[in-house]
């Protein structure tokens, strides 16, 4: 479910559609092994439903999970809310004896929503990416920071809107940083 964050509010000159901002719980599996090897991507693929993103700063998606490639042999998988014992599962019975780890990491992390036309330069200011159009799009991700906050970011379907894994203990900094970041679009911290 998501819910608003409640540090944004808009000013009286501020355009309404500028930003939307809100945050989630998802289940957040943390899925380690060796994307070279063809049977621990087979059984990914077999277990989830959906390939695993081998190539490096992408992510794929299908209507229910999303996979972020986070390293050469990491990855998060994220789902819909309650349901990462039975991903948790289904991963380590298709993997078997493979080298490879299964965590649940649910519990340390939110994800941020950012949409509207002004979510590419909130991110502009707090992040050494380049988040033009034509540099980061649909189908990529990075891990990175905003500010001194550690971020993964990826961009929706949307083309302006964006998902970011923060860990909980810096969520509130983070919505601090990005309340005073937003002043630049009409949006001032309540």
């Amino acid at each position: 479910m998501l819910k608003a964050h409640q540090l944004p509010a808009f000013a009286p000159n501020a355009q309404p559609q500028a930003l939307r901002a809100g945050q989630r719980h998802l289940a957040v599996v943390n899925l380690r092994g060796n994307a070279r090897d063809p049977a621990f991507v087979l059984s990914v693929q077999q277990a989830l439903g959906l390939a695993l993103p081998v190539n490096a700063c992408t992510t794929l998606v299908n209507q229910r999970l999303r996979l972020v490639w986070v390293g050469p042999d990491d990855w998060f998988v994220l789902g819909p809310q309650g349901e990462q014992a039975a991903l948790v599962a289904a991963l380590r019975l298709a993997l078997g004896d493979q080298h490879a780890a299964v965590t649940d990491v649910s519990s340390g992390y939110f994800v941020v929503s950012l949409a509207g036309p002004s979510a590419r330069d909130l991110l502009a200011q707090g992040c050494p990416m380049d988040f033009h159009p034509s540099a980061f799009h649909a189908d990529q991700a990075a891990t990175t920071h905003f500010y001194k906050v550690g971020i993964t970011v990826w961009q929706t379907g949307d083309a302006s809107g964006f998902e970011l894994l923060v860990r909980r203990s810096f969520i509130d900094h983070f919505w601090q940083l990005a309340a005073t970041c937003s002043r630049e679009f009409g949006i001032i911290a309540a």
